[in-house]
């Protein structure tokens, strides 16, 4: 499985990094991005089975992603984790195509399902 980490923290892409390497990611099925234009480019030069992005950022936002990865890699299963969890927000992001949502602060446990819960449906 291959998987896009999008977070503008180089801490929190550090602990969700962390996270999916004791839930039994590979080292090489994690990719990173630090903001929206990396994560383009990505989009653009490689392929995922899983995208994991947070929506506040400067520049283009989680949300432009997830737009753009709508078109560029539309099987791609994609979680948001964000602290930004309005209700009328999450319902935009399930109609644009979301497939889970994880709220920031996370526990690990919570992470770990809903990655694993997609990569079910990739393999």
């Amino acid at each position: 499985m291959q998987l896009l980490v999008l977070d503008d923290s180089d801490m929190m892409r550090n602990i969700i990094v962390k996270t999916l390497l004791a839930a039994g990611l590979e080292d090489d099925e994690i990719h990173q991005a630090a903001n929206g234009v990396q994560a383009l480019r990505l989009l653009n030069s490689e392929s995922f089975d899983v995208l994991l992005l947070d929506i506040v950022m400067d520049g283009v936002d989680g949300i432009s992603v997830l737009k753009e990865a709508r078109v560029l890699q539309p099987k791609a299963r994609v979680i948001m984790c964000s602290t930004f969890s309005k209700i009328e927000t999450v319902k935009e992001l399930i109609d644009i195509g979301i497939h889970d949502f994880v709220v920031k602060p996370f526990s690990a446990e919570r992470l770990k399902e809903a990655v694993l819960k997609q990569r079910d449906f990739v393999q």
